[in-house]
């Protein structure tokens, strides 16, 4: 839990607005997805991305990916990361060419998984 209270803390959300790039989806003036990108070890890293469930199966997802691919990772490695036990996530981010790079543990016992998607791959 200690980690999800970081992540999501004033100052992490506050910097996050100021120092990465946030995509919004909107249906009908309605939010109802976003992706962020940002920076790790210099290279570009999708931090987030979250579709409202009622809005799944409905291409938003993909829509996000494909602008981020298209700002950030055509002609450079695109990193993302998420926690272990998203069998559905890791299945999303697979078709689109990511691939396994490492894996760290958490203090809370769960472990987060890095993937990698090498630049210029088309899927």
């Amino acid at each position: 839990m200690d980690n999800l209270n970081t992540w999501w803390s004033h100052d992490s959300v506050s910097a996050s607005i100021t120092d990465d790039t946030t995509y919004v989806a909107l249906q009908n003036g309605e939010a109802v997805g976003t992706l962020t990108v940002g920076q790790f070890e210099g290279e570009p890293v999708i931090w987030k991305i979250y579709v409202l469930p009622e809005s799944h199966g409905h291409g938003i997802g993909t829509e996000l990916m494909n602008t981020a691919l298209d700002a950030f990772g055509r002609t450079q490695d695109l990193r993302i990361e998420f926690v272990r036990g998203n069998p559905s996530a890791q299945a999303f981010y697979e078709r689109r060419g990511f691939r396994f790079d490492f894996e760290e543990k958490m203090a809370e016992g769960l472990a987060t998984v890095w993937l990698r998607r090498p630049a210029g791959r088309v899927t």
